[in-house]
This record gives structure tokens, sequence and C-alpha cells, in this order.
């Protein structure tokens, strides 16, 4: 019996630069109650919006959506929007929107929302509480995060978030759970444990509309694939045939950049250790004695299940994150700085370094150009010596200075924080680092733009107007600017679909190839992994386990840190 009817649904975009973009044309589709749908295609075919679409939160053009017995138009009233709303929960694509809370008090709030319509905290001395407690409990079991029901929600790994992210949804109790890339940057042994919970939630009568890029995920859970390829569903049926013949289109990978015969080190990490204590629970993760080299002309993978350290490392790799003990030496010119110490020669340094975070955000309404000009007033060294002159007007002193130019590549949620820390407001930032003229910016990102195979226009479009792969390549291009010589991913392409994510395993390669640079990247798609990189760097609980090549590092990973067979 048909639960869920979608019917020549259309959606238009009208571009700030004046083209109208139909991101969906006509979609239509049946799912019977307690059925798994699978969404596929390639970033920017409409996936994601017709997501928001079904979840209420995005106006359309045309067609209607019915669920049971409520229809729902683009001149429906407000009231009907608000009761798809409550039919409905989501698992947004990289959103990390949760309470500055513990794990548990997240789920609470969700499972309180879902019985009251109210996400205020009960006071934790409550019989209510006490209720929602033991609910939240059992959901955060189903996700396998009990154990970490008393940690602070900030201090989960990217993995873990997801796994949070999700349990909140299943706690609001929905008729339909939409998930978008509900497995994104999760190891494979994390991403088998999610698709358990997906798997007990369906079997539970659960119906699922699910958007993902990987094939895996849609065989081992959808009943149905739905094939989207710009706004048009082009084929629909089981998903061995449609998945077939979507991977019928992967362009041929390129092959791996040469390595150079002696390949000269650009970074090297010595005998670093970092301890975090987590407030206030006094839990802590230590990274043990760490060190590894980054040679130029060379990709390496660093490896490790959600919450091993990865991310840690590729932090103090940056000059993000101060060490406890241990030195992180960056190649500038012909001296080798430790940029573990504040200063002008750290600042200088770390121009020979990119980053692209694993919560990585584009500002909803920035233009692209925008955009660049203000990572070039970070990390042009004209704009850093105007930053310095600000920084003297404002009697900050140089290594002042350097802390807030490390701030300013943190992650948008996490940059407020620290500022607050230092007793800065947010403006501090452009009023010392003012961003380049645009008049000056197209020339400069022009050879990039080329190797990422972005169209010299997108510069003038704005953030909202991307598609899911272009956000990632223009990010990528960003962290590009300065020309670094080593360029840190922090799983940037874990939410692309296998198509776009062999285009830009190619442009890495094609970056490397022809800028000569060091890339060391975290990413849990071991196929990708395998297919870019030279050398493998693996992690478990804290500390480098194993060293090699690619193929006899995924191999070790795999036996000994994952245990899969």
């Amino acid at each position: 019996m048909t639960f869920i009817e979608v019917k020549e649904l259309t959606k238009v975009y009208r571009a700030s630069y004046g083209a109208e973009v139909k991101a969906l044309n006509g979609v239509s589709f049946n799912v019977e109650k307690g059925e798994f749908i699978g969404l596929l295609g390639e970033s920017g075919s409409g996936k994601s919006t017709l997501i928001r679409i079904l979840r209420g939160v995005e106006a359309f053009d045309g067609g209607f959506i019915k669920i049971g017995d409520l229809i729902v138009k683009p001149n429906s009233p407000p009231d009907e929007y608000i009761k798809l709303r409550r039919k409905t929960a989501i698992h947004l694509q990289r959103s990390f929107g949760l309470w500055s809370e513990t794990v548990l008090d997240n789920v609470i709030r969700a499972l309180r929302w879902a019985y009251t319509g109210d996400e205020t905290l009960p006071d934790p001395d409550s019989g209510e509480y006490e209720r929602l407690a033991e609910e939240a409990l059992e959901i955060l079991d189903l996700v396998g995060l009990k154990d970490r029901a008393k940690l602070w929600a900030i201090a989960l790994s990217g993995g873990e978030k997801q796994r949070l992210i999700l349990a909140r949804q299943i706690a609001k109790k929905p008729e339909v759970l939409l998930l978008d890339e509900p497995a994104t940057m999760t190891c494979p042994k994390t991403r088998l444990e999610v698709v358990k919970t997906m798997k007990k939630i369906n079997d539970a009568g659960m119906t699922i509309i699910m958007a993902s890029h990987m094939p895996e995920m849609h065989r081992k859970l959808a009943d149905k694939v739905i094939w989207l390829d710009r706004g048009v569903v082009i084929d629909e049926g089981r998903p061995n045939e449609v998945l077939r013949k979507f991977l019928s289109r992967l362009e041929p990978p390129s092959s791996k950049p040469l390595r150079p015969k002696r390949p000269k080190p650009a970074l090297r990490m010595i005998k670093v250790t970092k301890r975090y204590k987590i407030v206030p629970f006094g839990e802590v993760f230590t990274l043990k004695e760490a060190s590894l080299e980054a040679r130029l002309g060379e990709i390496t993978a660093l490896l490790g299940p959600s919450g091993s350290g990865k991310t840690v490392i590729l932090r103090l790799l940056a000059g993000l994150e101060l060490p406890t003990s241990g030195e992180v030496r960056v190649k500038c010119g012909r001296k080798w700085v430790d940029i573990t110490k504040l200063g002008m020669e750290s600042m200088k340094a770390r121009q020979e370094i990119g980053i692209l975070h694993q919560e990585f955000a584009l500002p909803y309404w920035s233009k692209v150009i925008d955009l660049f000009a203000s990572r070039l007033g970070l990390k042009s060294w004209d704009m850093i010596q105007e930053a310095i002159r600000r920084a003297e007007q404002h009697g900050i002193s140089i290594k002042v200075l350097d802390a807030l130019h490390r701030i300013a590549e943190l992650p948008e949620e996490e940059i407020k924080i620290r500022l607050e820390e230092l007793g800065f407001t947010p403006d501090i930032i452009k009023e010392i680092f003012p961003a380049m003229p645009t008049r000056l910016v197209e020339e400069q990102v022009k050879d990039i733009l080329e190797a990422l195979r972005l169209p010299r226009d997108i510069l003038y479009r704005r953030s909202y107007e991307l598609s899911g792969g272009e956000q990632v390549r223009v990010a990528l291009a960003l962290s590009l600017i300065s020309r670094p010589s080593v360029l840190l991913l922090d799983e940037p392409f874990g939410d692309l679909d296998p198509i776009t994510s062999r285009k830009a395993a190619n442009a890495l390669k094609s970056i490397v190839s022809k800028l000569g640079t060091s890339i060391i990247l975290v990413d849990h798609q071991l196929d990708f992994v395998r297919e870019t990189c030279h050398k493998g760097i693996v992690i478990d609980n804290g500390e480098i386990v194993y060293k090699g090549p690619i193929n006899a590092s995924v191999k070790y990973y795999k036996k000994n840190v994952l245990k899969l067979k």
C-alpha cells in the first residue's frame, strides 16, 4: 500500500548571477509503508534538495507530496508544512548541529521534543529526566554510543557525531526518517555499525528515504534505488541493477604522480605528544609520541578508526594545536622552523601549509570570490605584513598576532570560543587581517581553478548555489591559495559520490604532478586511498602503529586494527 506519493515535483533556483537552475524537474515516485528507498546520483543531481523538500524546510514550485493523509503543495498554508515536519526527521549532509552538552542530554532533549514539542532539558533531579535518560541510553546503545553518554558532544570524533545526530532523529519518533549521507566520515567498522542500526530501525517498521553516495549502503539497505540526474529520475529499481548502470559513468583513474627519486622533506613531526582533558568529566585523549615526515611529490594517507587521533595529528601539523611535547618543523626556504613556537617565523612558515577541515562549511550567502579574498588576507605575505602593522596599532604583540592567525584557520564554530578565551570579539579577525581587494583575486586563483576543473565564473556565484561536489572543490581551492608545499586534508571527500570522488582523486594527483605538493589526507574510503596515495600511516588509540606502502598499510589496518576479514 502506497504511503508516500511524490508527483511531478519541481524546484527552480534563481541564481544570483541571473540564471534559472532546475534542481528538480518533474520528479515522481511512490514509497510503501516500511520501505527503505535509496536516492542515488552525482553531486548536484538534486538528492539533498529532494530530501529537504520532503522534510518541509525547502519550498518547491510544482507538483505535490502526499504522506498518509497529508498533501502538501507549493501554495499550501504554513500549518501543512509544520505537519510535514512533525511526520519526518532528518539527518542532514555535513550537519553537526548539536547542543554543547553531554551526549546523553542531546538525546534527552530530542526525546522531550517528541513528547512535548519542547527541547528544553528537564531538571536533572526530576523524575522526567530519569525516565527520558533511561530511554535515551537505549537509543545510544542502538547507535553504539552508550559508553560515550557522559562525554560532551563537542569532544566526539566526526563519525561519532554522525551517530549522535542519527540518535537524535530516532528519538523524535518520526513516521518517515530522511537521511542525507548518514555514514559520512565514518570508518569501515563504524559504517557497518551504522548500517546495522538503520537496518534495525527499518525492520521495526520505520519508512526510510536515504540519499547516499556509497554503493554498499544501497546494496545492504535499500529495497529500491531511485537514480536522479540533473533533477530528473532516469531510473529506479533493484539496487544492483541501478548501481551497475550508474557506475558505468566512472571516468578512468589517472596514474599516480611519479615520486621523485630523492623526495625532499617539507614537514616533520618529531616525538610529539598531546594530552586533552575533556571538561567536566576528566576524560582524556592522549596522542602518544608521534613522528612522521611529509615529502614533496608524495600523497600519504592517515588510516585509523573514528576517534583514533587522525584529526589531532593534522591539526598539530598545521600549527592549529600546540603539542604537550615535541616539535613540528616546516621547511621555509633553506631553514627549518619549529611552528610550535609562536612568532614571526612561524607565521611565515605556516604559509607553506594548507588545511581543509573535516567539518568545513562555506558561509551560506558569501560569493566565492569574497571567500578567496578573505583567505588571501590570511595567507598572502603582503597581507600578513599589513596585519603586523595593524596589530601594532591595537597594541597586539607578535605572539598574540600569531595566535590570532592560527585561530582564524579553525572551523567557524571554534573561532568564537578561542577568541573569547583570549578576550577578543570575532570582529578582531577582519580588523587585523583585511581581505585582499577582489580586483586582484581572479588572476591569483586562475591556475588553481583550472587544476580542479572549476569554471572561472564560479567566482561570482554564492555558496548556496554550489553543488556538494563544487563546494568541496572550492574549499580545496581555498586551501591551495597560498601555493603550500604541504596540503592537509581531513576527509573532505567523505560525502562525494563515486563519480565525483574519482574526479576529485584525479584532481589531487594533477595538483601533485603540476605543483609538486606533498599531501597528507584522511579518508575512510579505502578504495579511494589505494587509488590515490603512495604511502600509509596507521593510527590506533592515539599511537602510530604502522608505516609503509599504501597497499601494505591498508592490509595491516583492516587486519590488525579493524579486525575485518
